[in-house]
């Protein structure tokens, strides 16, 4: 083995000790790692289902993804890069991610699914062949799944970011349990027929996309009515997309579990949005405070990285401390300065509605920008934001 391409993960006592997956790891295993941290000659590598630092004698970037084969397993684990043209690197400069919720091609996969199967079908579900629920539900999935159009509004807009992430299927049954706990606090007698048939239940129920998916896949199981409704190829493309998404969703709520490590003070998660622009993704990154102080008053931070045809990239980070916001812009160069300063009215008037006060800069720091991937989560923040697009 080339020494080269060497990496060596040493295993804490209590990681070998739990057993967690570490018996199906043997010589000659090929794994997908992926980069969280780098620190040195030292990096932080996701297994998937655990995470370790481990010694690198290759060269890696933050946010890599690599192809390794399994040496020796053990208490320590020896690791050998497959090919160094296997290292398989997301969007450049992309920010490490350590939960995704759909990737950008399975959301483009099941964005053009439902779309084939919404316009295949459409007589047939103008029909009484299929429940008004199952019409409902695939119509549902087609609008969440819908691009987002960065020039509405932001009244238009945010709420509807907000229910995206909300109902990503991520957070299904901690919701459950937070209404039932609230409804059984509120009635102690509640059977769980009222419980189930609630309209706070109901309707989390009806918005989550675990749930719809859920009974759109016991429907194409066990409705033999909805099997002959549709063409076989059609069906065989929606049994496909729910199948594949619900196994997406339980991926990533596994993985949280696992990586619900008490030392970090935030757990996070990664969306794919789907945007109108250039039909493009982008990527929402939500850091998530675990142990939010009572009274805490240290604000909320989003950081947005846009490629700009005129103006380059261009970092904004926005702080907003209960209904003040402050904007503040990295950008390359002293003319691209002068372009955002000349707007400062416009940017003001749009914000002017929404909060009490707003305060707009522009700073020239191209390393600013480069650093978009790398600056760890300020400790004092309650949540922070990434998104790159």
């Amino acid at each position: 083995m080339d020494a080269t391409s060497q990496i060596t993960v040493a295993l804490k006592p209590e990681l070998f000790r739990s057993g967690l997956k570490m018996s199906s790891l043997k010589p000659g295993d090929t794994l997908l790692l992926k980069v969280l941290e780098l620190r040195g000659d030292r990096a932080l590598i996701d297994f998937g289902n655990f995470r370790a630092t481990a010694d690198l004698k290759v060269p890696v970037g933050l946010g890599e993804v690599l192809s390794v084969k399994v040496q020796e397993s053990g208490k320590q684990l020896t690791l050998s890069l497959l090919n160094t043209e296997l290292k398989i690197n997301p969007a450049a400069d992309s920010a490490p991610r350590l939960l995704e919720m759909l990737s950008e091609d399975v959301l483009k996969k099941f964005q053009g699914d439902i779309k084939q199967i919404l316009n295949h079908s459409a007589p047939v579900l103008s029909t009484k062949a299929i429940p008004d629920q199952i019409i409902n539900i695939l119509r549902g999935l087609n609008s969440h799944f819908e691009a987002f159009d960065l020039k509405n509004m932001m009244s238009e807009l945010l709420p509807r970011l907000k229910s995206y992430v909300d109902n990503s299927g991520l957070f299904f049954e901690k919701m459950l349990e937070t209404v039932i706990a609230k409804l059984m606090d509120d009635s102690q007698t509640a059977s769980t027929r009222q419980l189930a048939n609630h309209p706070a239940v109901l309707n989390i129920v009806k918005n989550d996309l675990k749930a719809n998916l859920f009974i759109l896949k016991n429907y194409m199981e066990n409705e033999a009515t909805l099997q002959k409704a549709f063409d076989a190829r059609t069906f065989s493309v929606m049994r496909k997309a729910v199948d594949g998404l619900l196994t997406d969703i339980a991926n990533q709520q596994g993985r949280a579990v696992k990586q619900l490590d008490p030392a970090d003070p935030f757990q996070v998660f990664t969306y794919t949005l789907p945007l109108e622009e250039e039909k493009q993704a982008a990527r929402l990154k939500i850091y998530y405070q675990k142990n939010q102080k009572q009274g805490a008053k240290n604000g909320f931070q989003v950081s947005l990285l846009l490629s700009m045809d005129r103006l380059g990239k261009l970092r904004t980070d926005f702080y907003l401390l209960d209904k003040d916001l402050t904007i503040t812009f990295f950008v390359k160069d002293q003319s691209i300065k002068a372009r955002i300063q000349e707007n400062y009215p416009e940017v003001q008037a749009l914000l002017k509605p929404f909060f009490n006060q707003t305060r707009v800069r522009v700073i020239v720091s191209e390393k600013k920008i480069k650093e978009f991937d790398q600056e760890d989560v300020p400790s004092t923040s309650d949540r922070r934001v990434d998104v790159r697009i």
